[in-house]
């Protein structure tokens, strides 16, 4: 059998990304809305309503990215799962098999 034939999992990427995922996650959570603390730096009524139609377009896109990095994080949890799954499955059939002298 080749290694072409083989899975192979790299159980350390997929749990560095789903930490990498929770934390850029966490982060976009903490960033405060400042959406009113600015306005009155602005000056300009029309450089204010610019700069505020352009905070809350950042604000609407952050929690849309915030969703997705969630869902991705959840995407990799579960193919872990399903991976530990398989690999303990596959184990246990071998080890059957082995206690069987191989039928």
């Amino acid at each position: 059998m080749s290694s072409h034939d083989r899975l192979v999992v790299d159980y350390t990427l997929l749990e560095s990304s789903k930490s990498n995922l929770r934390e850029i996650k966490k982060v976009l959570g903490n960033i405060d809305d400042h959406h009113d603390d600015i306005r009155d730096i602005w000056g300009h009524d029309s450089i204010a309503g610019k700069m505020d139609e352009f905070v809350t377009n950042w604000d609407n896109y952050r929690r849309e990215l915030k969703g997705n990095v969630e869902n991705l994080g959840k995407q990799v949890e579960g193919a872990l799962k399903s991976f530990h799954k398989q690999d303990l499955d596959l184990k246990n059939a071998t080890e059957k098999k082995e206690k069987n002298g191989g039928k």
